[in-house]
Formats: C-alpha cells, structure tokens, sequence
C-alpha cells in the first residue's frame, strides 16, 4: 500500500478525532488580543506527538506556539504557518448558530474562526499526527508556527516570530489557509498607513474669521485626494509567471476633527489605507501624497497640513514555479482540484518572512465561507480533505522515507 492510500485510509478512520479537534479549536475563544487560551490547547496538542514546543509571548495573553520536529536528514527545513486568532463574533444573535457552539449543521461547521483560520491549525496537527502514527519518517525539519495577531497585522505574532529568528535557516514557509482551492498565493500586496493632520486655527464659532476651520481645510483636501486615489486604484501589475493581475489600493477611511458644537477646530486628522504592488515603492507613495499637499500649499499660503506614512505590512512576492508550488500542486492534483498560482491585492504577514529571508513561499487552502461575516463555517468533508493535503504535501515536500 502506497503512502497515499495508507494516508486517506487512516484520515477516514480517524474522522471523527479530527472533527472533534476542529469543534474544540472553534470553541476556545481566541479573538485577537487573548489568545492565551487556545495557544494552550494548540501546545497540549503538539506535545501529544513528540514535538519539542515552545510558548512566545510577546505580550501578556498575546501568545503563539512553535512546535519543532527533527527530520531523519535535517534538509529541507520548512515552516508551516497557521494562525488562531479571529475577529469578534459580532451580534450573535444574528447567527443562525452560536459563534462559538460548532454546531454541525448541513454537512457545515459553523463558528467564527472555522474558515479563517482554525482548519488550518487542526489540519496540521491532526496531519502530523496521521503521519507519525503510520510510521512515515520525513527527512527534513518541520516548524509548526501557530500564531497570534494575524488579524491586525501580526505585529505579536508572525512579524514577532520572524524579528526573534524563528525564520533563520528555513527553506520554505507553507502558509496554510481557507480560500479557493484552484488558487495558491505567491504574491501579496505592501500596506502602509497615511496620517494627515490638517492644521488650522482654533476660535470661538461667534468669531470663526479669526480662525482657520481645519476641517474646512480637511475636506477640500479629502477632493484633491480623491483625484489621486481615482489614479491609483486604476493602476494594474501583471504578476510573472502567473496568469492574475495585482491591483494598487487607496481609500481614505477616517476623518476626525470635531472639538465642540461652538468651536472652530484647530486640527483635523486624515487615515488612508494604501496597497502597493511591486511596480510602486514606499517612497512613491509618500512623494505623490506630499506633491498634492504641497501644490495647495503653493496656492494658499495659510493652508498647513504635516504627512506622515507608516509601514504596515511587506510587499510579498514569490516564484510562481518554486518547489514548494508545484509540490502544492502535485498533492492538490490527488484530490482532483488544479490550482494556479496567483498574486493578490490584499496584504498578508507572511510578508515579514519574504522581506527579511528571500525565501520560496505559497498560501493554500481548501473551502470556507463567511469569513468576517456572520455564520462562518465550512464542510465538514473540507476539513477532513485539509488534513488529507497536508499529509500528502507533508510526505511530498520532506522526502518521507
């Protein structure tokens, strides 16, 4: 019996654990900012096989697991990234189930984090699990990266991970996910943040010409902004080697500068959200944003306004043709999808790893809906075809003996 066939044997045989982990998973609360909880339950797990575990807590309550296995050669050695952490629930009386209940329902498991992004962590413990309970020794190294904080950034998470040097010495990272299963993530865009602060003069509204409004001066900006952002969302970058375009972004998302019903505000604060693909630059960005202010400052000398732009996430670009994404492939192919490679507008943490150590990387995932909406879930038989394709990229990547 081939490796493949023993996996899909023992997956089958062991549906029911692997569900009841994933229900588990769901049912430990992990909304971003305490993940204390479920960093627990994923270590407890971990050391269940062997793995050598590690707690980091970067924070109080903002932890991630590290949990290492040494392969029979020590070559390759590859990270495997999930994280735990979700978004609130929101009203919960408008899901047709409690958030997190993990209710069975249809053939669907439903609650926050079942799509985004706890499948992915019961399917590479329960994986691992298969494959060392059948007796398959890979070759290389495997570090388990379950992680907080990836919804606002990964700032304590992934990002604390890579600037602590978890990162060193790896050859690839297999970001594991939900999402479409005929697409497979090489290239993600940067994210930055813009502030604005308009500056104006504060007075009493009775005498508002000895002031300047600065949210007067705010909006008149926010529309000479508009003209930039209408530019650049127009902007288009044909990644190579695959067949998907990555589209620039840019939304102004906040303006704040009310001070009181009878005064003229002194400041008003602007946010913008920028995306760039890899035909832009950091520097651009601030030099096209600081040329429209700069122009209405040549037009009016009491116009005032100071910019500044803060990286948020890293550009991420990978080879489409990499080993690791054809070995995705390879072992999507058995379970009958055929998956491109393909970049993406968004941004993703898995940045900080391709800044910082030019290494191949890919983001893969099989079903789900609703994420960050009300009634997550996914297939039952999804979860279960999750584990199936880690065991085979598993065994496929790591030269399993």
């Amino acid at each position: 019996m081939s490796y493949d066939e023993k996996i899909v044997k023992y997956v089958g045989s062991h549906r029911n654990d692997i569900i009841a982990l994933e229900q588990k998973l769901i049912q430990t609360k992990s909304v971003t900012g305490d993940e204390s909880q479920v960093a627990a339950l994923v270590a407890e797990e971990c050391r269940k096989d062997g793995l050598a575990v590690e707690l980091v807590e970067p924070a109080p309550r903002r932890m991630s697991v590290v949990a290492r296995y040494k392969g029979t050669a020590g070559k390759p050695r590859v990270m495997w990234y999930t994280h735990y952490d979700t978004l609130p629930s929101g009203e919960e009386k408008e899901w047709k189930h409690p958030p997190f209940a993990a209710t069975i329902d249809g053939g669907w498991i439903y609650g926050r984090g079942a799509a985004d992004n706890k499948t992915a962590t019961c399917a590479s413990i329960m994986a691992f699990r298969a494959i060392r309970n059948l007796g398959i020794k890979p070759k290389g190294d495997l570090i388990f990266t379950h992680v907080a904080d990836e919804e606002k950034g990964g700032t304590f998470g992934f990002k604390n991970l890579i600037e602590r040097g978890y990162g060193k010495g790896i050859d690839c990272l297999f970001y594991a996910h939900g999402g479409s299963p005929g697409r497979i993530g090489v290239a993600a865009n940067g994210a930055c943040i813009i502030d604005i602060v308009v500056k104006g003069k504060a007075a009493h509204t009775a005498y508002n010409e000895e002031g300047i409004n600065a949210v007067q001066n705010a909006a008149r900006l926010i529309l000479r902004l508009q003209k930039l952002a209408e530019e650049v969302n127009l902007r288009r970058y044909p990644l190579p080697g695959t067949d998907s375009i990555m589209k620039s972004r840019f939304s102004m998302n906040r303006c704040v500068g009310y001070v009181a019903d009878n005064s003229v505000p002194q400041t008003c604060e602007l946010r913008i959200d920028r995306r760039w693909t890899p035909a832009e630059s950091l520097e651009l960005i601030q030099k096209e944003v600081q040329q429209v202010i700069t122009e209405w400052k040549a037009e009016d000398p009491k116009f005032d306004a100071a910019l500044t732009v803060k990286p948020d996430m890293d550009l991420s670009v990978s080879a489409a043709d990499s080993e690791l994404v054809k070995a995705i492939q390879r072992s999507a192919m058995k379970l009958g999808y055929d998956p491109k490679p393909e970049g993406g507008s968004h941004s993703s943490d898995h940045g900080f790893f391709n800044s910082k150590h030019h290494k191949p990387l890919a983001s893969y995932g099989i079903g789900g809906e609703g994420m960050h909406a009300v009634d997550e879930r996914i297939r039952v038989d999804e979860v279960i075809q999750t584990t199936i394709l880690h065991c085979f990229l598993m065994t496929d990547l790591l030269e399993a003996t």
